[in-house]
């Protein structure tokens, strides 16, 4: 993996995994723009964004992000990742089983010097309801 993008892997780990607030304000401007899937857009603060990232910690615990691939173009960067977790209950109101997961995504990051001020996820939520519910069983 290229040195430069070292700092792909730490969002993943340093923020997605860890939550690590002392980091947010090295990787991301603040407020930046956040895309979730289905089109919503959310302007967020370092804080709002951090207790997303908390309340996500609680849902989904011993989280282990790999990045599989990173594609880079200027100031645009999109990683693709895979994730494995043991979710303890909260999400989509469905109840805690203490069962492992595994997650995978794009996200796109777009970087004004070297912070991201837009990061788009497009993620796998229908598969992870599906493992979760068993609902096309």
């Amino acid at each position: 993996m290229k040195k430069s993008n070292e700092w792909v892997i730490r969002w993943f780990t340093d923020i997605w995994q860890r939550a690590d607030g002392r980091l947010l304000s090295e990787y991301a401007a603040d407020p930046f723009s956040f895309h979730l899937p289905g089109g919503r857009i959310q302007t967020v603060s370092h804080e709002a964004y951090l207790g997303y990232l908390e309340i996500w910690s609680q849902r989904f615990r011993d989280v282990n992000f790999t990045v599989r691939d990173i594609v880079n173009e200027g100031e645009r960067t999109v990683a693709i990742y895979h994730c494995r977790a043991l979710y303890n209950g909260g999400w989509a109101k469905i109840p805690a089983r203490k069962q492992q997961v595994e997650m995978t995504g794009m996200v796109y990051f777009l970087r004004q010097g070297n912070l991201i001020t837009e990061c788009r996820l497009e993620d796998s939520s229908f598969d992870l309801y599906q493992q979760l519910t068993r609902y096309i069983d």
